[in-house]
């Protein structure tokens, strides 16, 4: 009688905790198959000949699309500015103060390979192709008098690879850090003569952009 006593308690207890297990929520939901978020970057523009800040701050919209276990669709809209200053002295002369910034606003695709490295760190990375558009202006300021220019820059191709750490906080926000380098290089479609004429002929007609960016951002699921 105790041994099946015994056996009783035991079974009734073995079921009592499987009801439970059942019973309690699962305390990491799946991840959803979308994920949007936003990142700050900075980016590395040592070639970049002539703006001497040597990189350009900005930020930007990530949105990711699961396709299927490793893969994932990365789609990117970003913006950074690059800016310098210079006193010019004239032939004549005279004195004033030239200031010259590059916008730059990539739109970029990627198919990023994720790695999991546990159950919330995934490593993941992979090669890109974007297509990168440029503004430009410059600021004289002369005898109290500013007068601004627009500088016309090509828009173009240019390709990346990326590679990132991901953790994922709770079931619908991640966190993650990613070093990113692109190549892309550009020109300024005014002539040289133009470029002297408005005081700005102390930038390369030819822009190297292509440099190491760090991203640091937030992702939210759905």
């Amino acid at each position: 009688m105790k041994t099946f006593a015994c056996w009783s308690a035991l079974l009734a207890l073995a079921v009592g905790l499987a009801q439970a297990k059942d019973a309690a929520p699962p305390s990491d939901p799946p991840i959803s198959h979308f994920h949007l978020g936003a990142c700050i970057s900075y980016w590395d523009l040592s070639h970049l000949d002539g703006l001497d800040l040597g990189g350009a701050g900005g930020g930007g919209i990530v949105g990711h699309f699961l396709l299927g276990d490793p893969f994932e669709l990365d789609l990117r809209l970003s913006g950074f500015g690059a800016s310098d200053s210079r006193d010019i002295t004239t032939e004549d002369g005279q004195r004033f103060e030239n200031d010259v910034t590059i916008v730059s606003m990539p739109l970029e695709a990627n198919v990023l390979v994720r790695l999991p490295l546990g159950e919330k760190l995934s490593l993941y990375g992979g090669p890109g192709i974007g297509y990168y558009l440029f503004d430009g202006q410059s600021n004289s300021h002369l005898n109290g008098e500013e007068t601004v220019y627009d500088i016309e820059v090509d828009d173009e191709f240019g390709f990346y690879a990326l590679a990132g750490l991901r953790f994922r906080c709770t079931s619908h926000l991640a966190a993650f850090v990613e070093g990113k380098y692109t190549w892309i290089e550009t020109s300024i479609e005014k002539a040289t003569e133009v470029l002297h004429d408005i005081g700005i002929d102390w930038v390369e007609q030819e822009l190297d952009f292509s440099g190491l960016a760090v991203n640091v951002g937030l992702l939210f699921t759905f």
